[in-house]
């Protein structure tokens, strides 16, 4: 493996202090001066909301306020920006798809403009109308994913039958990749299954292998590969096979050190085969606490910290009509929940852990 690092998305309170690691590496590392931010944040929304709604959006912009103040170059979203759940028993037709996609995603879309943020988003589930997906369903999916490529316009390099819904982009020495982890075939979810497989998987490999000088390399999914993985207000989807499927392995065999991904509405991270899976998100309307991951990159470091803030869902009877920010929470702010540094030196590879980031090791 090269001195770079290689990190994997498949899919972040205010708190502005001085970095975590500071005390541990001193001003050892001469780059630390050309750092730079991005943000990831899965599953913001998960839900179809205008712009802006009622009931929502001071928490909303407290929280998005918070993510501008890291000062990312970009946001990255692993799926489910939208609820999605728009072709019903009563209207399911392609003509209800264009119709409620014409509404939500440009709700999200100037949201994210309004609080100054670029953005790069994977497809989700709720982006091909939510699990499962019977036949009918299924059918709609290829509208779903046109209105998708429509209106998020992420770069049209992916692979040919997957133009816009798998891309992607070389940023400041970093590659980083989005993966459309749904894909036709027999499953539990019906006729779509969470997968990475054939010409989806054969760009990747080769995409991977001509970065191999990169700094790093940062992939996006919306599903957890490794479980098993918390869960809060989630249908749980994971991609099929886990550990064993070609897309870790690929992973694995690439030299990529990281992987992070949403749908679980909770946090877990898990490194195995030298790759770190962060599964990670925010679910806002139903959970009682919302995360974000920062990562600041240098030639040869990532440092990575995970930060929660809590809130108050207002449901009733099952329907989620507003969520806030009590005092006490907003006079707090958000707080760390776990830190990571990953540095590359020429004698090798050191990665430092706290809080979220530690687990019990595993016989590999």
């Amino acid at each position: 493996m090269n001195s770079g690092l290689k990190i994997i998305l498949v899919s972040i309170g205010i708190g502005l202090h001085a970095s975590p690691f500071a005390s541990l590496f001193g001003n050892d590392v001469e780059e630390e001066s050309k750092e730079w931010t991005f943000v990831s944040v899965p599953d913001f929304l998960n839900r179809d909301t205008l712009y802006p709604q009622e009931g929502f959006e001071d928490a909303l912009t407290y929280f998005l306020q918070a993510v501008k103040a890291e000062n990312p170059d970009f946001v990255l979203v692993a799926g489910d920006i939208v609820n999605g759940r728009w072709p019903t028993l009563m209207e399911p037709t392609a003509e209800a798809i264009v119709e409620k996609a014409e509404i939500f995603y440009p709700a999200w879309k100037a949201r994210m403009e309004a609080n100054g943020l670029k953005y790069y988003v994977a497809i989700g589930d709720h982006e091909i109308g939510d699990d499962p997906w019977p036949d009918e369903k299924a059918e709609l999916v290829p509208i779903f994913e046109r209105e998708f490529v429509k209106h998020l316009q992420m770069p049209l390099n992916g692979p040919e039958h997957m133009k816009g819904t798998a891309f992607s982009v070389f940023h400041k020495g970093t590659l980083f990749v989005s993966l459309n982890v749904f894909e036709p075939g027999e499953g539990h979810m019906g006729e779509m299954v969470a997968d990475v497989s054939g010409e989806q998987l054969k760009w990747l490999d080769e995409l991977l292998a001509s970065h191999e000088d990169a700094n790093h390399i940062v992939v996006m999914g919306h599903a957890p590969i490794l479980g098993p993985v918390a869960q809060l207000n989630s249908g749980g989807i994971m991609l099929e096979k886990g550990r064993d499927s070609q897309l870790w392995k690929t992973l694995s065999s690439r030299g990529v050190d990281l992987y992070l991904c949403g749908e679980v509405h909770a946090i877990t991270c898990t490194e195995r085969d030298s790759v770190q899976q962060i599964a990670h998100g925010s679910l806002f309307g139903w959970n009682p606490t919302v995360n974000y991951l920062v990562g600041k990159v240098t030639e040869r470091s990532i440092e990575l910290e995970l930060k929660e803030i809590d809130v108050t869902p207002n449901v009733v009877d099952g329907i989620s009509l507003s969520v806030s920010m009590t005092p006490e929470t907003l006079e707090a702010g958000f707080r760390s929940v776990g830190t990571m540094k990953i540095l590359k030196t020429d004698d090798g590879v050191e990665k430092i852990k706290t809080g979220s980031f530690q687990e019990e090791k595993e016989s590999l």
